[in-house]
């Protein structure tokens, strides 16, 4: 499941490079380029940048999704086993004690 969110995570973050150097080429060119060229690169920018978006959208709800399962996975194990749960919290939390005590 993380591999599929770095993919889309590393899908998106391309998109966001390509718009960034569309805009970069868009403000190097504008004042060379004509009219009707400036507003092809302004359209196919916000097209990009529109599709970054969706891809963002996407991404939020696979990560919301992803957390709601866990969160429910979580939930099933601690009141199957309440007194596991009770034990290894009480450890991480001695634990996490002697580690910020030292400091």
């Amino acid at each position: 499941m993380s591999s599929q969110f770095d993919k889309k995570r590393d899908e998106l973050l391309d998109e966001i490079r390509d718009i960034l150097t569309n805009a970069e080429e868009l403000f190097d060119d504008s004042s060379k380029s004509s009219a009707a060229e400036l507003k092809k690169l302004k359209s196919s920018l916000n097209s990009r940048i529109g599709k970054a978006k969706e891809q963002f959208s996407a991404l939020q709800e696979d990560v919301v999704d992803s957390a709601k399962k866990v969160a429910k996975q979580t939930d099933t194990i601690v009141q199957d086993n309440p007194y596991k749960a009770m034990g290894v919290a009480g450890v991480i939390g001695l634990l996490l004690g002697v580690l910020i005590s030292k400091k």
